[in-house]
C-alpha cells in the first residue's frame, strides 16, 4: 500500500513539474469521489451518501467516530492524490473530517460528516462547589528548626524555604534542660549553645520575602532520652520532670533578652511540648508571670500558643480542665500536635472537641503546629512501608484541620530538596496549594468521611479563582485481602454556576520509581466536568481555574 502510495505521489510531482501545455489553457478534469465507505469495529458497513453539489459525504448510522476501523473508497480517473491518506485518520476520525483529491494543477475539497455522532454524557460522581466554603483561609507555612536547627544554616536552603515556598516565619527550639545547658542559671544564656540557631534565624530573616512580619515561635526541646533534664535544676521542683512556673517564666524572658540582643523577637511562645508538665494551676502562673516581666521589661509579649501536648484528649485532658478553672485567656493560639496514628475514629473526635473548645470563648487562631509524615509499620517487614499508602494518614491528618479550620501548618520534616521520595514532592505540592486557599465542599461518590479506610478520600481548596483537587486512593500493606478499584475516566464537576477556564493540569503518584510523580494536562469534557483517572495505589493532585 506504502509503495503505491509513493508512486501516486511520484506521478502527481512528476505531472506537476510538466511544462507541455500553454500557460493559458485551460484544463478540464474531473476530479469527485465515487465511493467512499467505512467499516465499523462491530462488522458494521456504512455506505457514504455523497454530495457532489456541495462536495459533502454523509455517513450515517455512526455514534461513535472512533469505531472506524477501515475505509473504502474509489474516485474519478483524472484525480493523481488525495490528502490525507484516509487510512492514517483511522483511530483518530472526528466528526467532520476533510480530504481533498488532487490532479496534477488543481485539487477539489470534500467534507465527510458523522451526522448521528452522540456527544457522550456522563454523570457525575464527584460534585465541586466553589460557593460552600467552610473553616478558614491557610494563611501562614512555618518551618520547623525543633526537627533540625541547622537546616537553614545553608543560605540556598534558606531561599528555597522562604523564597520559592514562601514560607513566613520559623519555629525554633528552647534549650533549658541540662541535656542541652543552654540555662544553666538564672539571667544566663549559654551563646554558643545557640549559635547554629541564631544563623539560621539570620538567613531565614535574609531570605524572606513575605509582606507580613516575619514570626519567630519559640518552645520547649524535649527530644532526649532523659526526661528529667528537659529542666535546669535550678527551675525544676522537687520533681525533676515539673518545672516551679515562676522560675520557669524567668527563664523564658531570659531567652527572649537573649534573642532581643540578637535583633530577634519572639512572638510566640509554648510553655509544654507533648506533655503537661505542669499542672493547669501552675500553667496559668508561668503564662501570667511571663507577660508581666516581658512587659515590664519593654519586650514585645509573645502569644501562648497551648497545649501543645503529643495528641488532643478531649473532655479527660487537661486542655478542658483549663477552661474548668477559668484559665482561658491564658493562651492566645490553639496549638495541637496530632499525628498520622490519630487520624482515625477513635482520636478525631478530641481534637474537634478541643478546636471547638478553644473557639468557645473567642475566636482564636488555629495551628498545626508539628504536622508530621512518619513511616507506618503494620508488620516487621519495612519494606512495605509506602509514602503513597501512607498519604492516607499524613494528608489526611491535615484534611482532618482544614475541615475545622487551620490558619497554620508547620511539618516536622519539610524537605526542601525533593530528594528521593515521593512523600517530599506529595508534602510540597499540598502545601503550596493550601497556603492562601480554603477549603469548598467536595462530594466523590464514597462520601465526605474521610477516617474510614478502604475508601476513596478527596478534598477541594480554592484560592482567588484556582481549585486544587486532591484524590487518596491508597493500597494498604496492612489489608491484603482488599485492592481499590481503579477508577476510569472518573466524572468530576463544577456546580454553583461555575465553569472551568482552560486546561486541567494534574500530577499523579503510584509508582514510586517516579517521586516527583508524572505530571499531564487534560481538557475539560464540558465547560463544568472533567474525566480523571484515578489510578488503584494513587494520590493525584488535579487544578484549574474557574469563571462565571
Amino acid at each position: 500500500m506504502n509503495k503505491i502510495y509513493l508512486l501516486v505521489v511520484s506521478i502527481f510531482l512528476l505531472v506537476g513539474c510538466s511544462k507541455d501545455t500553454k500557460d493559458d489553457e485551460v484544463i478540464e478534469v474531473e476530479l469527485k469521489f465515487t465511493q467512499f465507505d467505512v467499516t465499523l469495529s462491530t462488522g458494521e458497513k456504512s455506505i457514504g451518501i455523497i454530495d457532489e453539489d456541495n462536495k459533502r459525504i454523509l455517513l450515517n448510522g455512526i455514534e461513535e467516530p472512533l469505531d472506524i476501523v477501515s475505509v473504502d473508497y474509489k474516485y474519478s480517473e483524472d484525480v493523481l492524490l488525495i490528502t490525507p491518506d484516509p487510512s492514517t485518520i483511522i483511530g483518530k476520525w472526528s466528526v467532520l473530517e476533510k480530504f481533498r483529491i488532487h490532479s496534477s494543477e488543481v485539487y477539489e475539497e470534500y467534507t465527510i460528516e458523522i451526522p448521528d455522532y452522540v456527544e457522550p454524557t456522563y454523570e457525575n460522581k464527584a460534585t465541586i462547589a466553589p460557593l460552600e466554603k467552610f473553616g478558614r483561609v491557610t494563611k501562614y507555612h512555618m518551618f520547623d528548626m525543633n526537627h533540625n536547627a541547622g537546616a537553614l544554616n545553608n543560605i540556598s536552603n534558606a531561599e528555597r524555604a522562604f523564597g520559592e515556598a514562601k514560607m513566613n516565619g520559623i519555629r525554633i527550639p528552647l534549650y533549658c534542660g541540662d541535656a542541652f545547658g543552654g540555662h544553666p542559671t538564672e539571667g544566663e544564656v549559654v551563646e554558643s549553645v545557640y549559635t547554629t540557631v541564631l544563623k539560621s534565624i539570620e538567613n531565614a530573616k535574609a531570605a524572606y520575602s513575605g509582606t507580613e512580619p516575619f514570626m519567630i515561635f519559640a518552645g520547649l526541646k524535649v527530644l532526649t532520652s532523659d526526661k528529667a533534664e528537659y529542666f535546669p535544676d535550678w527551675v525544676t521542683t522537687e520533681e525533676p520532670t515539673v518545672a516551679n512556673p515562676i522560675k520557669y517564666a524567668q527563664l523564658v524572658v531570659d531567652y527572649i533578652e537573649f534573642m532581643h540582643g540578637k535583633g530577634h523577637t519572639i512572638d510566640y511562645f509554648a510553655f509544654d511540648k507533648e506533655a503537661a508538665r505542669m499542672d493547669v494551676t501552675d500553667f496559668t502562673i508561668a503564662v501570667d508571670e511571663l507577660r508581666a516581666r516581658t512587659a515590664s521589661l519593654g519586650y514585645v509579649v509573645p502569644k501562648i500558643v497551648a497545649p501543645e501536648f503529643y495528641k488532643p484528649l478531649g473532655e479527660s485532658g487537661s486542655f478542658n480542665d483549663l477552661y474548668k478553672i477559668n484559665g482561658q485567656d491564658r493562651f492566645d493560639v490553639f496549638g495541637n500536635h496530632y499525628y498520622l496514628n490519630h487520624h482515625n475514629v477513635t482520636n478525631h473526635p478530641d481534637l474537634k472537641f478541643e478546636y471547638e473548645l478553644a473557639q468557645s470563648d473567642k475566636y482564636r487562631e488555629a495551628w498545626a503546629t508539628e504536622a508530621h509524615w512518619d513511616k507506618i509499620r503494620c508488620s516487621s517487614d519495612y519494606e512495605k512501608e509506602s509514602d503513597i499508602w501512607s498519604s492516607e494518614y499524613a494528608i489526611g491528618c491535615m484534611f482532618d484541620w482544614t475541615d475545622l479550620g487551620l490558619d497554620l501548618v508547620s511539618w516536622w520534616d519539610y524537605s526542601l530538596s525533593g530528594g528521593n521520595s515521593p512523600r517530599n514532592y506529595i508534602m510540597r505540592a499540598y502545601t503550596e496549594s493550601l497556603i492562601g486557599s480554603q477549603p469548598i465542599r467536595m462530594l466523590d461518590h464514597d462520601g465526605e468521611e474521610v477516617l474510614s479506610r478502604l475508601k476513596l478520600h478527596s478534598r477541594a481548596y480554592i484560592r482567588d479563582n484556582e481549585v486544587n483537587v486532591f484524590f487518596i486512593n491508597t493500597v494498604s500493606p496492612c489489608n491484603t485481602t482488599f485492592t481499590p478499584p481503579f477508577y476510569e475516566d472518573y466524572p468530576v464537576g463544577i456546580l454553583d454556576g461555575f465553569k472551568i477556564d482552560g486546561n486541567i493540569s494534574v500530577t499523579r503518584w503510584d509508582d514510586d520509581d517516579q517521586p516527583s510523580g508524572e505530571s499531564f494536562v487534560i481538557k475539560p469534557v464540558t465547560e463544568n466536568q472533567f474525566l480523571i483517572d484515578i489510578t488503584t495505589g494513587s494520590f493525584t493532585h488535579v487544578s484549574f481555574k474557574i469563571t462565571q
